[in-house]
């Protein structure tokens, strides 16, 4: 997409951070992972594709349970980019 370089970019980086530094942390209790949140119903979104339908899109607070799944001390991955459209088709365990 034109004009979208800087962002792809800051993207890009984040993503080689997160995968450095989950590998300096990997013998500690620390987890560094990456949340893909994907297209998102959000003001940015709707000033970059205005003819996009917001109702197509996901509100930030479906994203929510993910996060907290990914905060619970039981989460044991580490270095992952959990892609929110994958993870919400994925069956669940209670709490």
């Amino acid at each position: 997409m034109p004009y979208w370089g800087l962002y792809a970019t800051t993207k890009a980086a984040l993503e080689k951070m997160v995968e450095i530094y989950a590998a300096e942390c990997a013998k500690t209790a620390v987890r560094v992972n990456l949340i893909d949140p994907g297209p998102i119903r959000t003001g940015m979104r709707a000033k970059a594709f205005p003819g996009e339908d917001p109702e197509t899109l996901a509100k930030p607070a479906d994203i929510a349970p993910l996060f907290l799944e990914m905060l619970r001390p039981d989460y044991q991955e580490n270095g992952d980019m959990v892609h929110f459209k994958e993870w919400k088709t994925r069956p669940r365990q209670k709490a």
